[in-house]
């Protein structure tokens, strides 16, 4: 890390080598890669969190051409298309270098925690996700907005999807202390 000054870069390795992830992808669900990257000050008593990043990647097959689609909520516009499942998993195991600026010269330590959420999303959350990425607020009059109901029922889905096996994975990695 003092190579980069300090700063933190993440790198997911083998996620799509999970059957329980590969499975419900090919067959039409997508994939949500939710990464959280915080940076910690350790004190002696309670460690102070100093900054936060987050960040997802969709990653799809569209159902008609067999490729693999991946979105990112840094860029809504933006996307990657792959043909084979093999090319997006490279694509998806890239090293993600963290918007957090790196730790001043106050002194004392600090460590970096990553963690990373895989969902299974079903297609009216990816619809949802992709309004929310565009800025497109619901009412709570239409299913599927912001009311309770919808809320209700999302939660419901959620569980569902969770009962029948396609449950989140999570992953968590932190580095070792250093001092800039």
């Amino acid at each position: 890390m003092p190579e980069n000054g300090w700063r933190a870069a993440v790198r997911p390795v083998d996620l799509l080598s999970d059957s329980a992830l590969i499975r419900p992808l090919i067959s039409g669900l997508p994939l949500r890669f939710h990464f959280v990257v915080e940076l910690w000050h350790d004190k002696f008593f309670a460690d102070g969190l100093v900054d936060r990043a987050t960040w997802s990647l969709i990653l799809f097959q569209e159902p008609l051409s067999g490729e693999y689609r991946m979105t990112y909520s840094w860029d809504p516009q933006a996307e990657d298309w792959f043909i084979s499942l093999t090319d997006a998993a490279a694509a998806l195991e890239r090293w993600y270098r963290t918007p957090l600026q790196a730790p001043g010269g106050g002194g004392g330590t600090y460590y970096y925690e990553a963690s990373l959420e895989v969902e299974i999303l079903s297609l009216g959350d990816l619809d949802e996700l992709e309004h929310w990425l565009r800025g497109e607020v619901g009412s709570g009059d239409e299913p599927g907005g912001g009311g309770v109901f919808g809320a209700l029922g999302r939660g419901v889905k959620r569980l569902f999807i969770r009962l029948i096996g396609l449950s989140a994975r999570k992953y968590g990695a932190r580095s070792e202390p250093f001092r800039p």
